[in-house]
């Protein structure tokens, strides 16, 4: 059985778990240009959980210069072994190590993890000098059961086999059980209302949308 640090940890699911965002559909990803739009283009951006750096070398295209922090060493490493560009540090690193001031602060999927997410927002907020946006999963049940998360996987499976065929689909989901499953089983949710509620009282007037199955807050600084 694993511990609660050892299923909530990336770093034995970093090659996993790059492999499944390449096979699966990323709605932040298509969605991330419409919020970056605004912003102007020579300016310095920070995400904190960049994890391989899907959505840093996006920021890479747009900004100057791009600090990306994350705790997991394998993801790192495997970030800059595969997603490296002259504009971007990737960095084994805590958001209470961040230090400075960005014009544009990103974190998708991640907040979920941190142990006080009032201290977190409070700490992205001081470092914003511009627009903010935070990505991540909600749920109506803050706990989602092993039986629940593993049926689903099984019907994505069905569908998958129709659309993909064989060996996509069964790959598919391979990846998303076994020690990727024991990581969702040890996450804790916010639902949308609780998201909307917590992240407001440190973001007044932040505008939130749907992306995908997960939710965003976008702010900017005055």
């Amino acid at each position: 059985m694993l511990t609660w640090e050892e299923a909530q940890s990336f770093n034995r699911l970093a090659e996993r778990y790059d492999r499944l965002a390449e096979l699966t559909d990323d709605p932040v990803a298509a969605w991330l240009p419409s919020v970056l739009e605004p912003v102007r283009r020579t300016t310095s951006a920070l995400e904190l959980g960049c994890g391989a750096g899907r959505h840093t070398v996006l920021l890479a295209d747009r900004f100057d210069h791009v600090d990306a922090f994350d705790l997991s060493g394998p993801m790192i490493r495997l970030a800059r072994r595969q997603r490296a560009r002259g504009n971007i540090s990737y960095l084994e690193s805590d958001l209470r190590d961040v230090d400075g001031r960005y014009d544009f602060v990103l974190s998708v999927a991640t907040l979920h993890h941190v142990a006080d997410l009032d201290e977190a927002l409070a700490r992205i907020k001081a470092v914003a000098g511009g627009r903010v946006v935070l990505v991540d999963t909600v749920s109506p049940r803050a706990a989602n059961p092993r039986w629940w998360l593993y049926g689903n996987e099984v019907r994505r499976l069905l569908r998958n086999l129709v659309r993909r065929g064989v060996r996509e689909a069964w790959e598919i989901f391979r990846l998303s059980t076994g020690p990727w499953l024991d990581h969702r089983v040890s996450d804790r949710y916010l639902s949308r209302e609780q998201f909307e509620t917590r992240y407001a009282e440190t973001f007044p007037d932040a505008v939130f949308c749907r992306v995908g199955n997960a939710h965003a807050m976008v702010w900017d600084a005055t």
